[in-house]
């Protein structure tokens, strides 16, 4: 069986999301940095999506507290750590509603197969500011055909589905 290792960084002091690559080849990571080390995430961009889609919504549906309670952490081991990344297999949020702080937990492996159940807690400023981040990250992709919504190849025609296959105009044949 693989190592397998636990990391709780605690709350965060930045929480990002970013890509890295050209449009149609871009590879997506939320990155979150705490007082103890920080954690890159690697995820597919419907994954991504959903967590912005995830956060937004709760956000836009749920007022915040009167009052906040202190997160109460003392339950969960803080490790410190330099930096861990890997590739996110599976991905959960939970939301605290005493403190309303955000948790998320990822379990996921490296390139080494080790295997990492790793999580980091955010505000309510920090899951607005992540999800507008997440939504402008996608949105920055290539651009979707306006009939059948598919990403379009600027080096490649489109071949529609809602046209039968026909073939649609991009900006660059014009």
């Amino acid at each position: 069986m693989p190592d397998e290792a636990k990391y709780f960084i605690g709350e965060c002091n930045v929480i990002k999301a970013d890509s890295i690559g050209e449009p149609g080849k871009r590879t997506f990571k939320i990155e979150a940095v705490s007082d103890f080390g920080s954690i890159i995430l690697w995820m597919e961009k419907e994954s991504l999506f959903q967590v912005g889609i995830s956060l937004g919504e709760f956000i836009a549906t749920r007022k915040q507290p009167e009052t906040k309670e202190p997160f109460d952490s003392s339950t969960i081991e803080v490790k410190e750590i330099q930096e861990i990344e890997f590739q996110c297999i599976d991905l959960s949020i939970i939301h605290d509603p005493s403190s309303d702080l955000f948790t998320i937990n990822a379990q996921g492996s490296d390139k080494d197969d080790v295997l990492f159940n790793a999580s980091f807690t955010f505000s309510r400023i920090q899951a607005e500011e992540l999800s507008a981040t997440i939504l402008k990250v996608i949105a920055a992709g290539r651009q979707p055909c306006l009939l059948c919504a598919a990403p379009l190849d600027p080096n490649n025609p489109h071949l529609c589905l809602k046209l039968n296959g026909n073939a649609v105009k991009t900006k660059s044949d014009n």
